[in-house]
């Protein structure tokens, strides 16, 4: 993974890249705020692990900062002591993780790893697929009238499947086409290929919408079918897109198991009702206000239960969160309403 580290202390920055590269990442530095925008505007990280206080800007200033402009790259923040209450608040603002100062390799190691569970996550295990194929399978084999919306078009007609050049640029012309090629048909079927494309450019949140909206257009009609690059695409980029072609209830479930200590918290309900401490050792956790900030977020979905004088038990909604943790790479099946994600064989040319 590609890692950005913004602290004003020389031995810490040194300290994490050095662990950071003997683990196979690689690590670029920032000891200001101004030097990390800079860094963030001409190179692309998939991490950043930033202090909280930063002089005059502070580390929160980033994470607000990134959460506009790069969505979809994971933060990390450093706190020191008395910084622990702005640390639970950089969580509360899009932050993965914290971790208290002075911090040890092994820290960072088991933070890494669930980053890396996150990502996991969203990995598909259905071969890679030709997009052109898709279509004609939709046309040919059940049935629809396609439109296939790629940056290249088809390599000759396809009987049944008509083509959308991608437009990058102005996504709302896509939600458009659809819209009227829908309204035209009984039957109507799309495929959106190179969705990482649409994601480099516009908001994780509006290109969400965009996908709600051609589902909501197909609704009754046919199935919508988006395709990937695998290489390219971020875990919260994939997961926003997951999210956004299954039903709505799938959509708030998703988003609350996208932090893989929630995970391993409904894994441990599963089990049975638990105490705080409990939920917190089968967290691997031992930060009290850590903890108690993923359980107040699985109450706050509806997935858990908690009273005054109770322990933690799933509700009905966790129950089915939990058949869908073991199920996540089944949420593409071509089953049920036919909406389905795909990875893209690697042929299958994409603009840098």
């Amino acid at each position: 993974m590609r890692m950005l580290i913004v602290d004003s202390d020389p031995e810490l920055l040194e300290e994490l890249t050095t662990l950071f590269e003997a683990n196979h990442h690689t690590a670029t530095v920032s000891s200001t705020v101004p030097d990390a925008v800079r860094e963030l505007g001409q190179h692309e990280f998939d991490v950043m692990f930033t202090d909280i206080r930063m002089g005059r800007l502070s580390g929160i200033d980033l994470l607000v900062e990134a959460q506009k402009r790069w969505p979809r790259m994971i933060v990390v923040v450093l706190t020191g002591k008395g910084t622990i209450q702005s640390a639970i608040d950089a969580m509360r603002a899009g932050a993965f993780d914290y971790l208290a100062k002075p911090v040890n390799s092994a820290q960072v190691l088991r933070v890494l790893q669930l980053i890396q569970e996150q990502l996991a996550l969203v990995e598909t295990r259905t071969p890679p697929r030709d997009p052109v194929e898709v279509a004609r399978k939709l046309s040919a084999g059940e049935g629809y009238e396609v439109l296939l919306i790629s940056p290249p078009p088809p390599p000759g007609a396809i009987p049944r499947v008509s083509h959308l050049p991608l437009d990058l640029e102005q996504p709302y012309r896509i939600r458009d086409a659809v819209e009227q090629f829908a309204a035209e048909r009984t039957r109507a079927a799309v495929v959106l290929a190179a969705i990482e494309e649409l994601l480099a450019r516009h908001r994780e949140e509006d290109v969400a919408k965009l996908l709600e909206d051609i589902r909501a257009c197909l609704d009754g009609k046919g199935p919508l079918a988006v395709g990937y690059n695998p290489a390219k695409i971020s875990a919260t980029g994939a997961i926003a897109v997951r999210a956004s072609i299954v039903a709505a209830d799938a959509h708030t479930t998703l988003e609350s198991l996208s932090n893989p200590i929630r995970r391993l918290v409904l894994r441990r309900l599963a089990d049975g009702p638990c105490t705080f401490m409990q939920a917190m050792e089968a967290a691997q956790l031992d930060d009290t206000s850590k903890i108690a900030f993923h359980l107040r977020k699985l109450v706050e979905s509806g997935l858990v239960s908690h009273g005054e004088d109770d322990p933690y038990r799933l509700t009905e909604r966790g129950l089915g969160a939990f058949d869908i943790l073991n199920e996540i790479d089944q949420l593409d099946s071509e089953s049920g309403s036919g909406n389905r994600i795909f990875a893209l064989v690697s042929s299958m040319p994409t603009r840098s």
